[in-house]
C-alpha cells in the first residue's frame, strides 16, 4: 500500500511540474531528475516561436526608420535566420552586403562612416528575440529597475569582451508577464562613444502591433524613446515602420558580393 501511495504522489508532482524542464544527471549509478526553471531568455524564445523561425532559411522585410522627423534609413533587408549573411537594398539604389563581421558597400557609400551601424543595428532589433542566446551573451535574470511603476518582467543582457562591434553595449529587457512577449528594450549605443557617455544617454525601443508570419510573431511598428533607470520610458524620439515581412528561400545560394564593392 505504501508503495502505491508513493507512486501516485510522484505522479501528481510530475503533472504539477509539467511546464518545467527536466534535466537528467547520473550520480553514483542512479538516475536523478532535477527540475530546472526556464531562463528569462528561453521564455522569450518560446513566446516568439524561435524553433519555427530557425527552420526557415532567411527573412525579408522593409524598414523605414525616422528620428526627429528625419528619415535615417529606408531599405529592404534580406537576412539569414542565423544572421550570418544579409543584403541591404536602399530605396535610393545603394547596397550593402553583410558576411559575418564584414560589411561590403556599393561605391556610392565608400565615404559613409555610418554604414556598419546601419548594417547591423536595424536587423539586430528586428531579430532581437532570436539573438538572446548568441555566443558571448551574459544575462542577469534578477536585475530590477528603480521605476515606481513597472508591470513587466525585467532582466539585463550584457556581453563578454570582444563580442561583436560593441561589446560594452547593454540591454534591459521588459517582457509581458502574461505571455513573455517583448514589450520594450532599453539600451545604450557605444559606437563612437565611451561607455560612460553612452550611459548618460540611454534609449529604448518599444515593440508594437505584432503580426504573425507563418506562425512567427513580428512587431510591425517600433517606437524609440528616451529612458531612465528610475523614470522608465519618457519622450518619444523616433519610430520604425516594418512592412512586407516574408520568409524566403534560395538566399544563401544566390548570395554574391559584387567585385567592385568596398569593404568597410
Amino acid at each position: 500500500m505504501k508503495k502505491i501511495i508513493i507512486t501516485v504522489f510522484a505522479g501528481l508532482l510530475f503533472i504539477i511540474s509539467c511546464k518545467k524542464n527536466v534535466v537528467t544527471t547520473e550520480t553514483s549509478n542512479k538516475t536523478k531528475e532535477v527540475i530546472a526553471e526556464k531562463t528569462f531568455a528561453e521564455k522569450i524564445e518560446i513566446a516568439h516561436n524561435k524553433n519555427n523561425f530557425l527552420k526557415q532559411e532567411a527573412i525579408q522585410f522593409d524598414a523605414l526608420i525616422e528620428f526627429g522627423g528625419n528619415e535615417i534609413f529606408n531599405a529592404n533587408i534580406t537576412i539569414s535566420t542565423t544572421s550570418d549573411i544579409a543584403k541591404i537594398a536602399y530605396k535610393n539604389g545603394d547596397f550593402m552586403y553583410v558576411d559575418k563581421q564584414n560589411v561590403f558597400v556599393s561605391p556610392s557609400l565608400k565615404d559613409n562612416s555610418g554604414v556598419r551601424f546601419h548594417a547591423y543595428t536595424w536587423s539586430y532589433f528586428f531579430l532581437y528575440p532570436y539573438k538572446l542566446s548568441d555566443h558571448g551573451t551574459k544575462w542577469d535574470d534578477n536585475f530590477k529597475t528603480s521605476e515606481a511603476n513597472n508591470s513587466f518582467n525585467t532582466a539585463k543582457l550584457s556581453f563578454e569582451a570582444n563580442t561583436g562591434d560593441a561589446p560594452d553595449d547593454w540591454y534591459i529587457v521588459y517582457t509581458n508577464k502574461d505571455n513573455n512577449m517583448l514589450d520594450h528594450v532599453a539600451y545604450i549605443v557605444t559606437a563612437g562613444k565611451t561607455k560612460a557617455e553612452a550611459e548618460a544617454d540611454p534609449h529604448a525601443i518599444k515593440y508594437l502591433d505584432y503580426k504573425q508570419i507563418d506562425g512567427v510573431p513580428f512587431a510591425t511598428n517600433w517606437e524609440f524613446l528616451e529612458w531612465g533607470l528610475e523614470k522608465g520610458l519618457t519622450k518619444k524620439i523616433g519610430s520604425g515602420k516594418i512592412t512586407n515581412i516574408k520568409f524566403v528561400t534560395g538566399f544563401r545560394n544566390s548570395f554574391t558580393i559584387p567585385k567592385d564593392f568596398i569593404k568597410k
